[in-house]
């Protein structure tokens, strides 16, 4: 029976061979809200006891410039209906 992914899922793969050395040591994919994500780990901390990461929706260019999410809702995080301006009225302090 092959492996089916189900909502909230992570599945990562040590690479192999890396392309250079910036390149993440661990890859693979996540499936959050229906949505799949590409994860990316590398080794952080004393002696890699650490892994630090990034996730993406799959299929898309990493965006490294400040976005602004501000009323954007749905659109701006996927899998998410809320508006992020909604947020600011939960805060308990």
């Amino acid at each position: 029976m092959a492996y089916e992914k189900r909502d909230g899922d992570i599945a990562v793969f040590m690479e192999r061979d890396k392309k250079n050395e910036k390149a993440p040591d661990w890859k693979g994919e996540a499936l959050i809200d229906g949505v799949t994500y590409e994860v990316a780990f590398w080794p952080k901390g004393n002696n890699g006891t650490m892994l630090a990461g990034s996730i993406k929706v799959k299929g898309q260019r990493q965006n490294r410039s400040t976005q602004d999410f501000r009323g954007s809702g749905s659109q701006g995080v996927p899998g998410n209906n809320r508006n992020v301006s909604d947020l600011d009225d939960e805060i308990p302090f």
